[in-house]
């Protein structure tokens, strides 16, 4: 059995990607999406793929609306996000407060990054997210969803980054890393990060796996061997020291991006009511309804 799968390149799932764990009741065609985001896109409008990483938001709008897909609690992408807001080296915004009246960019509303750090700043750091004026550079995957009437709409072919250089913006949200010219908006952002997880105890959760519901009703023991397989995935990528705490500024020695809904819930919990509360999904979304 062979299903056609798209999944990103996090370290814990490398080795899937790699080749270097296979489970011998299925095989995996990994199709190449550049850029990867498209292929969220391209799974909740056309189910190309059988099995597809998705950003939870994203899974939440699109079983909603019906779309014949299914959450596997398995993370696909996690990462800490206090370093996820950015302005510019010589910017004179000092800290979240410093963003009222001021343009941030993401290039959509539900992305999960965004998510993130939205729901940071208004709950660490009092931030009323309705004084930002949000810009976004596309709409949301799920054609049925509208963004909220306080984000505008501004397509560009320039990228966030190059958007931030030339001043069209304060800020930005979405990247990976801190590029040259860049700085976080909040101060000391990953000694920051680092006390919140010792306060929260929460691991941001991005992304998890999904299977087109024909497949998993069709081969039911699919949920568990494809999760037997990343966690066999995640367990090579602890012994090449790839999931060193460490790396995201927090604690040495963290058990990081376990699978299963319970060790994630309070996670994938918090991100849920963060896309709530910014109408990204309706409260009547529950996160067990997501997941096998």
């Amino acid at each position: 059995m062979q299903l056609k799968c798209a999944i990103g390149d996090m370290v814990q799932v490398r080795p899937v990607r790699e080749g270097s764990v296979r489970c011998d009741r299925f095989d995996l065609e990994m199709i190449h999406v550049e850029p990867f985001y498209v292929a969220f896109r391209r799974m909740v409008r056309e189910l190309e793929f059988d099995l597809s990483e998705m950003p939870i938001a994203t899974l939440g709008q699109a079983m909603h609306a019906g779309v014949p897909i299914v959450g596997l609690p398995i993370p696909a992408s996690s990462r800490m996000h206090h370093t996820s807001i950015l302005c510019s080296v010589d910017s004179d915004i000092k800290g979240p407060q410093d963003l009222t009246g001021r343009r941030v960019l993401a290039r959509s509303w539900p992305q999960t990054t965004g998510i993130w750090i939205r729901g940071i700043l208004q709950h660490e750091y009092g931030v009323n997210l309705r004084d930002i004026e949000w810009v976004i550079q596309e709409g949301p995957h799920v054609p049925e969803f509208a963004d909220p009437d306080f984000v505008t709409l501004e397509a560009s072919e320039e990228s966030l980054l190059d958007l931030l250089k030339s001043g069209k913006v304060d800020a930005i949200t979405g990247l990976h890393g801190i590029p040259e010219g860049t700085r976080p908006v909040i101060p000391n952002a990953v000694e920051a990060g680092a006390e919140w997880y010792g306060r929260t105890g929460v691991f941001p959760v991005n992304h998890v796996l999904c299977l087109r519901r024909d497949v998993l009703d069709a081969h039911p023991w699919l949920a568990d061997a494809v999760t037997d397989l990343f966690d066999s995935s995640r367990k090579m990528a602890e012994e090449r020291g790839d999931l060193d705490s460490t790396r995201q500024g927090l604690p040495p020695g963290l058990a990081l991006y376990q699978s299963g809904l319970e060790p994630n819930r309070k996670s994938m919990q918090m991100l849920l009511d963060f896309s709530i509360e910014q109408h990204i999904l309706p409260a009547s979304v529950t996160l067990d309804s997501l997941f096998v």
